[in-house]
C-alpha cells in the first residue's frame, strides 16, 4: 500500500497549467492507478484465501475502485481519490487488526484442544450433549459450539407436525436456554468440557442458506482460534464436504450415540429426558 501511496504524483491544488500540462498530469495520474488496480486484485486474492467474510476482500474493489479506475476524472481529482481511499483502506485494516486480536483474546481458551461445531441434526437424533462424554472421545481441552442459527432451527423445530421431533426440539430447546443462562454467567460444561453458543454479532447478516451459514460461522471461529483446528460434526455427506472445502475438519459423531443405536431402556430415558411439555413452549432470551 505504501508503495502504491508513494507512486501518485503531488499536484498543485487548483489544476492550474496550459492543456498540455493538464494532459501530461492525467497520464501521470493513469500511471500511478495502474499499480493501485494491481495491487487491489492481489490484494483481494490474498484475502479470500484468509478470510471466510467475504465483506473483506469486496472492500478491495468497491464503488471507490470503479470510480477510480474507470470515472474519466481530471487529475487532481483523480489524486484525491486515490489518496483517500488508500487512507481509509489503511484505516479499515488497521481496524480490522484490532478486531482480530480481540476475537483471539474472546476465543483464547480455545488454545490446547479441538473446537467442535455442531449442526442442528446432531441435537436432534443423537443422545443430550450434555450426556455425551466429550472428554472422553475428544479431549478434556475440547470446546463444543453450538451456532446461533441452529438455536433458531431447534426452535423452529419444536412446532413441527412430527410429534417425536416436536417434543425433541423443545426438551433440546430448554438444554439451550441452561447453556445460554450458564454462559451468561460464567461458562457453561457438558461432558467434561466446555460449551457455548455462538451468538451472532449485532451487525452479523446471515447467509440465505443454513447449512452454509453453519460452515461459513465454522470458518470465521477458526480464524479466531487458529492454528487449533475447528471440526464441524454433523451427518450431513453435503456440509461435511462443503466444510472440508473450506478449510475446515469435518467428521460424524460416533454412530453409538445416535437415538436409533442405544439401548432399549437408554432409549427411553433419553426421551424421557429430552422431552419437554408442549403446553410449556420457552423462549430464547440470551442476555
Amino acid at each position: 500500500m505504501n508503495d502504491v501511496q508513494n507512486s501518485i504524483p503531488h499536484l498543485p491544488p487548483g489544476g492550474s497549467g496550459d492543456a498540455l500540462h493538464r494532459t501530461e498530469q492525467i497520464k501521470a495520474m493513469h500511471a500511478a492507478v495502474n499499480p493501485y488496480d494491481q495491487w487491489t486484485l492481489a490484494a483481494t486474492k490474498k484475502l479470500l484465501e484468509v478470510f471466510a467474510d467475504r465483506s473483506i476482500p469486496a472492500r478491495m474493489r468497491g464503488e471507490r475502485y470503479s470510480s477510480i479506475v474507470f470515472g474519466g476524472h481530471t487529475a487532481d481529482r483523480l489524486s484525491q481519490l486515490l489518496n483517500r481511499e488508500l487512507n481509509e483502506l489503511r484505516t479499515y485494516f488497521m481496524e480490522l487488526g484490532n478486531e482480530l486480536y480481540r476475537l483471539k483474546e474472546k476465543y483464547a481458551h480455545h488454545q490446547g484442544g479441538r473446537t467442535l461445531v455442531l449442526d442442528t441434526n446432531d441435537l436432534l437424533h443423537y443422545s443430550r450433549y450434555d450426556k455425551i462424554p466429550w472428554a472422553g472421545v475428544y479431549g478434556k481441552n475440547a470446546v463444543v459450539v453450538i451456532p446461533h442459527v441452529v438455536v433458531d432451527e431447534i426452535d423452529k423445530k419444536s412446532y413441527a407436525t412430527s410429534d417425536s421431533i416436536r417434543k425433541r426440539a423443545r426438551g433440546v430447546f430448554g438444554l439451550l436456554e441452561q447453556t445460554l443462562t450458564d454462559q451468561r454467567d460464567g461458562h457453561a460444561m457438558a461432558g467434561g468440557v466446555r460449551v457455548e453458543v455462538l451468538l451472532d454479532e449485532p451487525q452479523h447478516v446471515r447467509l440465505p442458506n443454513n447449512d452454509d451459514e453453519i460452515v461459513a460461522r465454522a470458518c470465521e471461529l477458526q480464524q479466531a482460534v487458529g492454528p487449533v483446528q475447528v471440526t464441524v460434526l454433523t451427518g450431513d455427506n453435503g456440509m461435511r464436504a462443503r466444510a472440508l472445502a473450506w478449510g475446515l475438519n469435518a467428521d460424524k459423531l460416533p454412530a453409538k450415540y445416535r437415538i436409533e443405536q442405544v439401548s432399549t431402556r437408554a432409549r427411553a430415558e433419553y426421551l424421557k429426558s429430552i422431552t419437554a411439555l408442549e403446553e410449556q413452549p420457552s423462549a430464547l432470551t440470551p442476555g
